[in-house]
């Protein structure tokens, strides 16, 4: 894994500093770079993540993760996950804090990099945490995916919460697709 985990980690940022300009919506789609079977299976890992945290479901997120030793997760709080078994802990813990959490993907990109594809956007989920009035959280990710056995899985996962001095523009640009 260490050796591996370098050249993962600087693939993924050797793509996203040359990345466009997102895209929203079906421009995303038409100026994808992907071959349409590749660009499905991609999307549909993403619909399936977003049901996994409407649903409030850890399997479900677990599901779409690589089982290879180079899995990886940064958080929304900077945290750096190890490793399948410390993606899915950070997961059960946040997950023990939601009661619901629905999410609209508001702006993603897709390019191919190497045998995998680097996804990045912004989502918007309408959370209602144990004990708190509900929330809207505007995330901002990037990942890096590849096909293992036939399957599209996650290798690494990074999404971050805006600064609080750049949420209202997030938002702004969520209202405005």
């Amino acid at each position: 894994m260490r050796n591996r985990l370098p050249r993962v980690l600087a693939a993924i940022l050797s793509s996203l500093l040359c990345l466009p300009m997102p895209l929203t919506g079906s421009q995303a789609e038409n100026a994808s770079k992907l071959p349409p079977d590749v660009l499905r299976a991609n999307q549909e890992l993403d619909r399936v993540y977003l049901e996994a945290h409407r649903l409030v479901d850890t399997k479900l997120i677990m599901s779409l993760f690589s089982h290879g030793p180079d899995v990886f997760m940064i958080g929304p709080t900077g945290v750096f996950y190890p490793g399948r078994d410390e993606v899915q802990r950070s997961v059960e813990t946040f997950f023990e804090r939601v009661e619901s959490m629905p999410g609209t993907i508001d702006r993603i990109t897709y390019l191919p990099a190497g045998d995998g594809v680097v996804a990045y956007g912004q989502v918007t989920y309408h959370r209602k945490l144990k004990g708190k009035p509900p929330d809207t959280t505007v995330v901002v990710w990037s990942d890096y995916r590849r096909k293992e056995n036939g399957k599209w899985v996650l290798v690494h996962r990074h999404a971050h919460w805006p600064l609080a001095g750049n949420r209202e523009r997030y938002r702004k640009l969520a209202a405005a697709k």
